[in-house]
């Protein structure tokens, strides 16, 4: 593993281990950055981006300022050598994206669309794996940890960096 890939996981532990939920702007931020940072070790399938300077399509399922304001400071990032684009959504159907994140504060009745298209979802809410979800986050002692849901990754035809997998809670396949 070289020295960028080292860094990059170095910064999603420091995230998952170290993001404390005392103030909403704080967990919201750490949402944000986990789910910028988890991004950088997943791998789309050939094809999945228009052009090699295509930006990656984040979609935030969401209706809370703390957690819109953490997501929109992302806009632009690099990920994986292309920029973020951010698109905050309210209740409702998700355009087109690459990663799908559903916050807790969204309304409860969603679907995450178990296709083929290559887009990762997370979740900051209870069931979301068991609502076909890949990546759920979870509040462990005011730390923020993550589980992951194997099956859904593969019917989305993504991977994930088995260095983040140990990193998991827990991984269901």
């Amino acid at each position: 593993m070289g020295s960028r890939p080292r860094h990059l996981l170095l910064a999603l532990a420091a995230v998952v281990f170290a993001a404390q939920a005392q103030a909403p702007a704080s967990e919201a931020e750490a949402k944000a950055k986990f789910a910028v940072t988890l991004a950088r070790f997943v791998q789309w399938p050939a094809g999945t981006f228009a052009s090699e300077s295509a930006p990656l399509r984040l979609c935030v399922l969401q209706d809370s300022p703390a957690v819109a304001a953490a997501f929109a400071g992302q806009r632009g990032v690099p990920v994986a050598g292309r920029p973020l684009a951010v698109h905050l959504l309210g209740p409702g159907a998700p355009t087109a994206c690459d990663l799908l994140f559903v916050d807790g504060s969204a309304a409860r009745s969603y679907a995450v669309a178990a296709g083929e298209a290559p887009m990762l979802t997370i979740g900051a809410l209870d069931g979301f794996l068991s609502r076909g979800g890949m990546v759920e986050l979870v509040n462990v002692n005011d730390a923020l940890r993550f589980d992951v849901n194997l099956k859904a990754l593969r019917a989305a035809h993504l991977g994930l960096s088995g260095q983040v997998l140990k990193l998991a809670r827990q991984v269901r396949e």
